[in-house]
């Protein structure tokens, strides 16, 4: 497997396992898989969020789930995406859309990733919703 290769398989494992069906939850354990145990989320978590928040891995669990998520099912679509490849660290710019039960919002997410004991995983993300004035 080719290093950009493995760098795609590792940021479809992270939106792979966001997916989930009306009353069941991410599979965490998969999510926490695609990243260092320190690795740093600055998103804003829903659309409708008034800012950026800053969150460890344990803190995204929790504010990915509020608004009642649970109850309808969440999923993520990543579009077309680039990666850079510099040594023993990357950048992948990847537009997704947030899929709601309700409404779909188009977003980017950008992932550092470093390869570490042999593998890529990722280090920070950092995202926000597209169109926001």
């Amino acid at each position: 497997m080719t290093d950009e290769e493995a760098i795609t398989a590792v940021v479809a494992r992270a939106y792979d396992a966001l997916e989930f069906e009306p009353g069941s939850e991410p599979d965490w354990a998969l999510f926490d898989s695609a990243f260092t145990p320190e690795a740093i989320l600055a998103l804003r978590v829903f659309p409708e969020d008034p800012q950026i928040s800053i969150l460890g891995l344990r803190e995204y669990a929790e504010s990915q789930m509020r608004n009642d998520l649970g109850a309808q099912g969440y999923s993520e679509t990543p579009g077309d995406g680039t990666t850079q490849i510099y040594g023993d660290v990357a950048v992948v710019h990847q537009p997704f859309t947030m899929n709601f039960a309700d409404r779909s919002v188009d977003a980017v997410d950008v992932f550092s990733l470093v390869r570490t004991a042999g593998a890529w995983r990722v280090v920070a993300v950092i995202s926000d919703t597209l169109g926001r004035a």
